[in-house]
């Protein structure tokens, strides 16, 4: 399987999964219970968010969790269906969100296995993104060692033509000579 091939079913189910998750979080449309668990749940994370130590302010959980859902919700479209570097910068939110998730567990004591999910779908991110930075280096590689055959190739014709003009200059020189 190519690394291109790869690189879109990551963006596809990554892009996929978080907007489901967005969606969990910002409506009861999947499921009511989810819906409310997610509420509580913000509340509780909002105790421990990163930089409250730093500025002293904690954000309003339903705010939270809304900016956070939304977040997810516009990065998996970018990450599921826009190309280039847009879809990068997705990437690399998303990624800084896990990191954040996974911080926020970790902080409230909680068990590991609130904790994996972050983890897993943090590297997830990380492996898509470092994938595809391999693969752009290696395009550009090739398209630049593409460039250098193309002027060796017409560095090539040109001496060719010089030796052909010149083998030509020889012959009617030597015709002259004969006369």
């Amino acid at each position: 399987m190519s690394t291109k091939t790869v690189l879109t079913i990551l963006g596809l189910t990554l892009g996929f999964f978080f907007i489901f998750m967005g969606t969990i979080k910002l409506t009861p449309i999947f499921n009511e219970d989810i819906y409310r668990q997610m509420r509580k749940m913000f509340i509780r994370e909002t105790k421990v968010f990163p930089f409250s130590g730093m500025t002293g302010w904690k954000p309003d959980p339903h705010v939270y969790r809304k900016c956070v859902g939304c977040l997810e919700v516009v990065c998996g479209v970018t990450m599921a269906f826009i190309p280039g570097v847009v879809k990068n910068i997705a990437n690399i939110l998303l990624f800084i969100e896990m990191i954040g998730a996974a911080y926020t567990h970790w902080a409230l004591e909680e068990p590991f296995d609130r904790l994996t999910p972050s983890l897993i779908f943090g590297m997830l991110l990380a492996c898509r993104f470092i994938m595809n930075k391999q693969y752009l280096d290696r395009m550009e590689n090739e398209e630049k060692e593409m460039a250098g055959l193309r002027s060796k190739k017409a560095a090539a014709e040109d001496r060719y033509e010089e030796l052909v003009r010149k083998i030509g200059e020889e012959e009617e020189n030597e015709v002259k000579k004969k006369k």
